[in-house]
């Protein structure tokens, strides 16, 4: 059975490809100007995404603020809390 077309994403940390639903998408809040993670992908605007494998490394680097069309002023990323959840953690 055909699966249909699959979104395909950049991670802005390694640039390796992948499918649209394994990678973690990062959206711009337009309220505090800072990148957010969009654990739903629901959010408006412009978004990038990461590996949930490079999120640690994941830093307010020239790819993102490109990404972003340098409208971002801070990365608002809990890091711990999304690596928990992208590797089956649980919410206490």
């Amino acid at each position: 059975m055909d699966r249909g077309h699959v979104p395909i994403r950049t991670c802005v940390v390694c640039s390796k490809k992948g499918a649209k639903s394994d990678l973690l998408r990062m959206a711009l809040s337009s309220a505090e100007k800072s990148i957010v993670l969009d654990r739903g992908q629901l959010l408006e605007g412009r978004g990038a995404y990461v590996c949930p494998q490079c999120l640690p490394r994941l830093g307010f680097s020239k790819r993102v603020r490109q990404a972003f069309r340098n409208r971002a002023a801070a990365l608002a990323l809990d890091r711990e809390e999304a690596a928990g959840r992208t590797r089956g953690g649980t919410d206490p």
